[in-house]
C-alpha cells in the first residue's frame, strides 16, 4: 500500500472495530527536492519521498501515541495495537480528549508544482552575487529545497481534513573570513512561495551577510553596566519562544510555576507590544492548518497592547486546569513594526548592544536568562563601533517584555513569521 488515502481508510476501518476507542490519526507523504552548492557549483540534486503515520488513542481515559513510516495493512494495524498497548500501561486521566467532529475540509497552501529550473537559476544568481559582492564571506553550506507535504487527518468524532502544502527553502551557513581572522558562524533560513524575487532580497539574507563581514574582528567590551539593547528579529524571536515556554506553555501551567497564571486581562508586557500567533497570515508561507489536538487552527493574539490574552494551552491542559485552549498550536509569530526606523533606534543609544543571538540554556521557571551574545555589536554615542566578543548579558524575560521601549519600522519576513527589531531597556551587560 503506497497511497495515503488508502492508508487512512485502512486505519479508519481497523479503528472502527475497537469499541469505546477515541482516536485521531494523520497519514503524511513528503516530497523533497534538494539542491546543494559548493564553491559556486552544484554538487547534489536528489529527490526524496517519505511517509509518516501518527496515531493517538484514548482508551479507558488513558492515552497512547505511536508512529510508523510504513503503509502496509499489517503495519497500520500494528501501529494502532501498539498505541492501545501504550495507553493501557498509562495513567488514567478523564481530562484526555480529542476535538469534536468538524465538516470535512480541503486546503492547498503555497507551491503545488515546483519550477526546478528557475530554482537552480536563482541559486546560481545568489552564489555569484555573494562571490562578487561579499568576498570576505566563507560559505560553508548552501542548500535549496522544494518541499511538499500531503496529509490526511481524521478522528473518531468524524473529522477529516486533507492538506497539501508546498514551498521553497533557502538554507545558508557562513562566516566572515579574512585570512587568519574570522567571525562566528551565521545561519540564515528563508521559506518562500514564489521565485519572482532574487534570493539576496529575501528575508534578512543581505543584512546577515553584511553583519558577518563586519564581525571578522570582534572586540571585547569593558566593564559591567545596565543599559539598552536592540534585539534583531531572530534574537527577539528566540527570546519570545523562551518566554512562551517559561510563562505560557503546558508544563508551567500544569505545575503552577508560570508567572502569568491568573493574569489573563492584565499587563505582562509593554503597551507597545502586540504578539499574534497567526498561521493564516498571508505573509506566511507554510503553517499548521490543524492543531495537535485536531482543531482547525485560528489566528489569535497571545499579548495585545501589553495585555495577556491567552496561554498556549493544549486541550488536555485546558480541561485539566480550567484555562482557555489556544486557538492553534503553531509558533507563527506576527508582530507589526513600530514607527521608529532602525537607524534612529541605534542613534538613541548612548552605550549598549545590538544582539544577534544569546547562547544560553532554557530559562528557569522564573524567566532568568544569562548567556554570551553571538553575532552582536557594541553601540556607543548612537553609532555602531565594532562586533563584540567575550560579552555576557543577563535579564529576566518578564522584565524584558515590560521594558520593550521601541519596535522598528522594519520587519523581517522569513516565511514563518513577521518580526521587527526590538529595543529593550535595563539589560545587564558584562564585558571582560
Amino acid at each position: 500500500m503506497g497511497n495515503i488515502r488508502e492508508a487512512s481508510d485502512c486505519l479508519k476501518v481497523y479503528i472502527d472495530t475497537k469499541d469505546g476507542l477515541k482516536a485521531q490519526y494523520t497519514v503524511t507523504e513528503t516530497e523533497t527536492r534538494e539542491i546543494t552548492m559548493e564553491n559556486g557549483e552544484f554538487t547534489l540534486f536528489r529527490t526524496l519521498f517519505d511517509n509518516d503515520v501518527r496515531v493517538n488513542v484514548i482508551h479507558n481515559h488513558k492515552i497512547g501515541k505511536t508512529s510508523t513510516n510504513k503503509l502496509d495493512k499489517a503495519d497500520l494495524e500494528k501501529v494502532v495495537d501498539d498505541a492501545l498497548t501504550a495507553a493501557d500501561s498509562g495513567v488514567e486521566d478523564e481530562n484526555y480528549d480529542i476535538a469534536p467532529g468538524m465538516e470535512a475540509g480541503q486546503f492547498h497552501q503555497g507551491v503545488q508544482e515546483p519550477d526546478i529550473d528557475k530554482l537552480m537559476l536563482r541559486a546560481r544568481e545568489l552564489s555569484d552575487d555573494i562571490a562578487k559582492n561579499y568576498p570576505r564571506i566563507l560559505l560553508m553550506q548552501m542548500i535549496f529545497k522544494y518541499e511538499k507535504k500531503h496529509y490526511i487527518y481524521r478522528n473518531t468524532n468524524g473529522s477529516e481534513d486533507e492538506v497539501t502544502s508546498g514551498c521553497y527553502l533557502i538554507i545558508l551557513e557562513y562566516a566572515g573570513n579574512d585570512g587568519e581572522k574570522s567571525s562566528g558562524i551565521f545561519g540564515t533560513g528563508v521559506m518562500i512561495d514564489n521565485l519572482d524575487i532574487p534570493f539576496m532580497e529575501q528575508g534578512s539574507i543581505r543584512k546577515n551577510l553584511e553583519e558577518a563581514e563586519a564581525s571578522i574582528s570582534p572586540c571585547a567590551v569593558e566593564g559591567k553596566w545596565e543599559g539598552p539593547v536592540i534585539f534583531t528579529p531572530a534574537a527577539f524571536e528566540q527570546m519570545l519562544i523562551y518566554s512562551f515556554g517559561a510563562f505560557a506553555g503546558d508544563n508551567v501551567i500544569l505545575s503552577g510555576e508560570s508567572k502569568w497564571l491568573g493574569k489573563i486581562g492584565e499587563n505582562v508586557a509593554s503597551d507597545k507590544l502586540t504578539i499574534g500567533i497567526k498561521p493564516w497570515d498571508e505573509r506566511l508561507v507554510k503553517t499548521d492548518v490543524i492543531t495537535e489536538d485536531g482543531f482547525r487552527a485560528e489566528d489569535y493574539n497571545i499579548i495585545e497592547n501589553g495585555v495577556l490574552k491567552s496561554y498556549m494551552a493544549s486541550l488536555y491542559v485546558s480541561n485539566k486546569c480550567g484555562v482557555e485552549r489556544a486557538k492553534n498550536s503553531s509558533m507563527s509569530i506576527v508582530i507589526e513594526g513600530g514607527e521608529t526606523p532602525l537607524e534612529d533606534m541605534i542613534s538613541g543609544i548612548d552605550r549598549g548592544l545590538i544582539i544577534g543571538a544569546v547562547s544560553c540554556g532554557f530559562p528557569s521557571a522564573n524567566g532568568e536568562i544569562s548567556g554570551a551574545v553571538k553575532n552582536s555589536f557594541y553601540v556607543e554615542n548612537g553609532k555602531i563601533v565594532n562586533a563584540v566578543s567575550e560579552t555576557m548579558v543577563s535579564f529576566n524575560l518578564s522584565d524584558m517584555l515590560l521594558n520593550v521601549e521601541e519596535l522598528s519600522k522594519e520587519t523581517v519576513m522569513d516565511g514563518t513569521g513577521v518580526i521587527p527589531y526590538a529595543k529593550v531597556g535595563k539589560v545587564t551587560i558584562s564585558g571582560r
